[in-house]
């Protein structure tokens, strides 16, 4: 009976070890999702003129100086306006995956 009683604790024991290592990786994938989702777009203002740009995604904008590359955290789908007397002005361009990292040029968008 003891044999019996020890082997079921130990079966216990490993199933919920077994559960609890499953859910800490879910959790660290949500996680690695969440810290993960920024993209960092890069702006070279390769104008004459100082530009103000919006970012749509974090109600947030930038200066943009003359020939000075800029780093904009975003998330994929926002947009980036034109900014120009508190007003937004045209989209420049909606941030995807592969903008991560290259450089934009501002006389381009």
């Amino acid at each position: 009976m003891k044999k019996v009683l020890s082997l079921l604790m130990l079966l216990v024991l490993v199933s919920m070890t077994s559960i609890a290592h499953k859910n800490t990786k879910a959790v660290s994938a949500v996680k690695a999702t969440l810290v993960g989702g920024s993209i960092k777009i890069k702006i070279k203002n390769d104008t004459s003129d100082e530009v103000t740009v919006y970012n749509g995604g974090g109600n947030s904008s930038y200066r943009l100086q003359k020939n000075i590359v800029t780093t904009i955290a975003m998330d994929a789908g926002d947009k980036l306006f034109d900014y120009a007397g508190g007003k937004k002005g045209r989209v420049l361009l909606v941030v995807s995956a592969d903008m991560d990292g290259k450089v934009q040029m501002y006389s381009k968008l």
